[in-house]
C-alpha cells in the first residue's frame, strides 16, 4: 500500500502538470481508499460476508477502485473551478532563466566593478564558477533572447539546418 501512493501522486502529476493539484488527488485518493476499505470493513464485521477484506482478496481492489474514484471527483472538482484553464508556472525555467540573467548581469558589470584581478580571484572558487557555468549553459538552454545570441547554438541550429536541405 505505501508504494501505491507515491506511484499515485506521480501519477497525478504527470496528467495536471501542478504540485499542488497532484497533492490534492493523492490526498483525494488515500481518503477514497480508507472510505471504501472501512465501509467493507465494518460490513464484514457486522456479518455480512460478502467480500473477503483480506489485503490481497477482492476487498482490496475495491478499495483500490474506490481511491481511484476519489481521484476523480477531485480532479472534476479541479476543472469545475477552472484549475485547468491557469497557466502552469514552469519552476524550472523560471530559476534557470533568472540564473542565467544574474550570470549575463554579473559577465556585464565585472570589470567596472572596480574590481581588476584581486576583487575577481576572491570570487572565483570552484563552487562559484560551476554555479556561473551552470547558470549560463541553462540560460543559454532555456530563454529564448540568450538562445539566439550564443555562437554554439547558431552554429548547431545551422548544421541542422544544412542538413535539412541536403535531404531534400
Amino acid at each position: 500500500m505505501w508504494l501505491i501512493v507515491p506511484l499515485i501522486f506521480v501519477l497525478s502529476w504527470r496528467t495536471t502538470r501542478r504540485l499542488g493539484q497532484a497533492f490534492n488527488e493523492t490526498v483525494a485518493w488515500v481518503v477514497g481508499y480508507f472510505a471504501t476499505a472501512g465501509v467493507l470493513w465494518l460490513a464484514d464485521f457486522g456479518g455480512m460476508e460478502l467480500i473477503d477484506t483480506r489485503p490481497n482478496g477482492p476487498g482490496a481492489l475495491i478499495a483500490v477502485l474506490g481511491g481511484f474514484v476519489g481521484m476523480f471527483v477531485s480532479r472534476w472538482r479541479w476543472k469545475r473551478r477552472g484549475g485547468h484553464l491557469e497557466p502552469r508556472r514552469e519552476v524550472v525555467r523560471d530559476i534557470a532563466r533568472g540564473l542565467g540573467r544574474f550570470s549575463a548581469s554579473r559577465r556585464g558589470t565585472a570589470g567596472a566593478a572596480g574590481g581588476g584581478v584581486a576583487a575577481r580571484h576572491t570570487t572565483d572558487d570552484f563552487s562559484s564558477a560551476a554555479g556561473r557555468l551552470l547558470g549560463r549553459a541553462a540560460a543559454n538552454v532555456l530563454v529564448p533572447e540568450l538562445r539566439r545570441k550564443n555562437p554554439w547554438m547558431r552554429a548547431v541550429r545551422a548544421f541542422v539546418a544544412g542538413a535539412r536541405s541536403q535531404r531534400k
